[in-house]
């Protein structure tokens, strides 16, 4: 598994130095953690700004064009979304089917129509200070321990370490 981590995290700092799509690095991870959406985000001045996102190609093209749009740029007051909560608790936020477990009735509503069962927002670090998030939208219900949370942490944390989201 490290050696994956490496490598997606070599393939994340090269389209980053470079200024290019995050699509195809973004496409392998996605592939690599069974996922039907992945997205990165980076932190400014109180929102989240989209970086990247892809979906499966089997997904509704509607849906993927809709989700692009309204989380291009999304506010730290939008709790509703992991992504948004994985920031403000400054760990990694899970979503399900179910919002009232959860308490994260948008992501809920993104997942049905994804039709996936749970999402991932992991918390991207630099230092103490937390900088963007990786998250994943998957048919599969994992927990921490498993593979593919392990590998989806373990690239948030070298993205971080290397402080690539920095670079932009």
């Amino acid at each position: 598994m490290q050696q994956q981590v490496t490598e997606i995290v070599e393939e994340f700092e090269s389209v980053l130095q470079h200024q290019r799509s995050l699509s195809d690095v973004l496409d392998r991870l996605l592939e690599v953690l069974g996922g039907r959406a992945i997205g990165l985000w980076r932190c400014q001045s109180g929102s989240l700004i989209q970086l990247g996102f892809r979906a499966d190609s089997n997904m509704n093209e509607q849906v993927k064009r809709e989700f692009a749009a309204l989380t291009l740029e999304v506010s730290l007051n939008n709790t509703g979304l992991g992504i948004v909560k994985a920031v403000i608790d400054q760990k990694p936020a899970i979503g399900t089917l179910q919002a009232q477990e959860s308490g994260l009735q948008g992501s809920s509503e993104w997942l049905e129509r994804f039709e996936a069962k749970q999402s991932y927002a992991i918390p991207v670090f630099e230092r103490d200070r937390v900088v963007g998030v990786l998250a994943v939208s998957t048919n599969q219900v994992h927990q921490a321990g498993d593979p593919e949370w392990e590998l989806q942490t373990q690239v948030a944390r070298e993205i971080g370490v290397k402080q690539l989201l920095g670079m932009l």
